[in-house]
């Protein structure tokens, strides 16, 4: 009698926490756009994508995240349980604004694109060149 009550005010306070953490105010700047989009639009975005990508030639320090992704994330998790992570591609919309392509992966390793989100870029990707160069864990 007492497992369930102790298990629901534990996840109960987790739940506010985290309701409290993704309600902060945005940073400055423009706040990211998210939309739950289809296979075919995220098809789109990433062929768009694939037309003007620079091909990286050195290695990947790190890859950056915001609010928005982890929103997402969130999002795919409470909806699609069965998720074991999450894949990143990158993509562009018809009007040239860069876009996370973001959707959960089951514990094969395969996209589950029941839920695709797009979020629009802002400060986040792969480091270089998103990175924080003066950070003394890259130095």
């Amino acid at each position: 009698m007492a497992l369930p009550f102790v298990a629901g005010a534990i996840f109960g306070i987790s739940l506010l926490g985290l309701l409290s953490f993704t309600r902060q105010s945005a940073p400055q700047g423009a706040a990211p756009v998210i939309t739950k989009i289809s296979v075919e639009e995220a098809h789109t975005y990433f062929q768009n994508y694939l037309k003007n990508a620079t091909p990286y030639t050195s290695k990947l320090n790190g890859f950056t995240i915001d609010k928005a992704e982890l929103t997402v994330m969130n999002t795919i998790m409470g909806t699609t349980p069965a998720a074991a992570g999450y894949r990143f591609y990158f993509g562009t919309d018809a009007l040239g604004t860069g876009l996370l392509i973001i959707c959960g992966v089951d514990a094969n390793g395969n996209d589950m694109t029941g839920n695709i989100f797009s979020a629009t870029k802002n400060k986040v990707g792969p480091c270089p060149p998103s990175c924080d160069f003066s950070s003394p864990i890259i130095q």
